[in-house]
């Protein structure tokens, strides 16, 4: 069994936050005692989380779950500046032991790969240094085939292996004809690497987290890939 799961975005408002709530709630029904860690939440985003965890029944010590949190509406860095409060990334691996030492399964809410945190630290230096299994999410209109295929060989670069790829928002972009074939040409592009779940978006799953779990369950190829990893 691994010790959790590290969500990479593509792209800003790709929906990791309500996937990763729902990845929480699936390894939940599965018997597996997880929760969601959102290393660094900006622009008072954490409150939202915290509702949507509330709702699956997760009530672990918000200070762990989020240990550092900033109002400026920018990357982790830029906030850092503005709010003249550097970041001790060693708070984040202190949140991360205690969940692990309380015996979770932890899925980080991470960011694009060179989101910076620091000066010289980015994303990608959390995800090797937390050295989990990782999951690749995106959106699915225009502009995410470079954004996934950009990311997916940078890790491979690095020596990263995602389990796969998610797509996340179909029907919210807009996009219509590109839209539509994106998750077939990538899966044939992205190759090792598997799409996992393409998943619609619906306005509701913001207020009915229950029914987003739900379209979770019927992503077959996605639920396996939990249960392997939690197993």
């Amino acid at each position: 069994m691994a010790d959790g799961l590290f969500l990479v975005g593509t792209d800003r408002g790709v929906g990791k936050t309500i996937l990763g709530v729902g990845l929480v709630a699936l390894l939940r029904e599965q018997g597996v005692d997880a929760t969601l860690l959102t290393p660094i939440s900006t622009g008072g985003s954490v409150e939202s989380a915290a509702a949507l965890l509330r709702q699956i029944g997760v009530t672990d010590d918000r200070r762990l779950l989020t240990p550092i949190t900033f109002e400026t509406p920018a990357a982790p860095y830029v906030a850092s500046l503005v709010e003249h409060q550097p970041i001790d990334v060693q708070r984040i691996h202190a949140a991360y032991g205690a969940l692990r030492e309380a015996g979770k399964f932890v899925v980080v809410e991470g960011g694009g790969l060179l989101v910076p945190i620091a000066r010289n630290y980015a994303m990608v230096d959390l995800l090797k240094e937390l050295d989990l299994p990782s999951l690749v999410v995106g959106r699915t209109g225009r502009g995410t085939l470079n954004h996934c295929l950009l990311t997916l060989r940078m890790m491979g670069a690095l020596g990263l292996h995602p389990l796969g790829v998610v797509l996340n928002g179909f029907g919210q972009y807009g996009d219509g004809f590109a839209e539509s074939l994106n998750p077939d040409v990538l899966t044939a592009l992205a190759r090792p690497f598997p799409v996992l779940a393409t998943l619609e978006w619906r306005p509701a799953y913001q207020e009915n987290i229950q029914a987003f779990i739900r379209a979770l369950q019927e992503q077959p190829a996605l639920t396996d890939a939990l249960r392997l990893l939690a197993g």
